[in-house]
């Protein structure tokens, strides 16, 4: 197998890699900028993550391509090949090189699952929280002191405070 097309692709990998990295360390920022409740800082988070996510798309294109040139040596068909099939074709430094990658970059990604599922939570109780204050207002009960045609006081009526004049 082409050493250098390997070479070229542990280096794709380490890329990446690095990249999910800074995706990660975004997400852990947005945890705390969404209990704070800074919605403008996440907007300026979410930026930068996207930024990062175009780069990792590019990357992934000239994975794919490398990935191609790769299964046509050890002809294996390019869209089933993964890095533990291109593993059993190398050895030495390539292949733990590529295996290290490999550990690392599910790594990352199964931490930056975890913390994108909390920052779900959180961003969803704080909507929970928003509802319930929004029904919490729409539904305040207000007691107007008039009296009905039997000389009782009428019912409390339920108001928007939104209509209440201060």
């Amino acid at each position: 197998m082409d050493t250098l097309l390997v070479n070229d692709l542990i280096g794709i990998l380490d890329e990446e890699a690095n990249i999910y990295e800074e995706v990660l360390n975004i997400s852990k920022d947005k945890k705390d900028i969404i209990i704070a409740g800074k919605v403008t800082d996440l907007e300026k988070l979410v930026k930068v993550e996207q930024t990062l996510i175009l780069k990792i798309s590019g990357l992934e294109l000239k994975r794919e391509q490398l990935v191609d040139k790769l299964s046509a040596q050890i002809r294996a068909d390019s869209n089933e090949i993964t890095v533990s099939e291109l593993l059993k074709h190398l050895e030495g430094e390539q292949a733990a090189a590529l295996r290290k990658r490999q550990e690392k970059i599910i790594d990352v990604i199964n931490e930056l699952r975890n913390t994108n599922a909390l920052n779900s939570k959180l961003i969803k109780n704080s909507l929970d929280f928003i509802n319930f204050s929004m029904n919490l207002i729409a539904s305040f009960d207000v007691n107007d002191n008039n009296y009905g045609n039997n000389g009782q006081s009428n019912d409390s009526k339920k108001r928007n405070l939104f209509d209440i004049k201060l």
